[in-house]
């Protein structure tokens, strides 16, 4: 499990706001929170409101696990948290820059994925590099 010292600003601002998404729900769920941090701290009680977001965003089954909690490696025979799906999401996350408490996965990759469009599109497209030949049994050389 990540402990407090190796989260990024990313991920405590995931957490933060997976926190403050669920105490919204209702007092209930706020004072629970509440409580869990008292007894647990704050990141026990955080880590309780992304997976909580994490499930139900992604729908997930009781068998299925969220990508906070996936390992980062397949295992042959699968297993809780490291199918093949389970990890390919969690290092889709990791690879678009997106933390792994992420309350909504599937928005969070979709906006990152969009960005990533739109930054090609506004880019000059590349230069087209020309082949020149010598003669018929030359190798080719690029040229500007």
């Amino acid at each position: 499990m990540t402990t407090q010292t190796e989260l990024t600003a990313s991920d405590i601002e995931a957490l933060q706001r997976a926190l403050e998404t669920v105490r919204a729900e209702s007092v209930e769920d706020a004072a629970r929170l509440d409580s869990l941090a008292e007894r647990k701290g704050w990141f026990e009680s955080a880590s309780v409101a992304v997976y909580r977001c994490q499930v139900r965003s992604l729908r997930l089954r009781p068998w299925h696990c969220p990508p906070m909690d996936c390992g980062d490696v397949v295992f042959k025979n699968g297993g809780y948290g490291n199918t093949e799906k389970e990890v390919r999401l969690r290092l889709r996350m990791k690879a678009l820059g997106i933390s792994v408490f992420e309350p909504f996965p599937a928005e969070a990759i979709e906006r990152a994925e969009e960005a990533r469009r739109s930054s090609r599109s506004t880019t000059a497209p590349a230069k087209p590099t020309h082949v020149v030949r010598k003669n018929k049994t030359s190798a080719p050389t690029a040229s500007a």
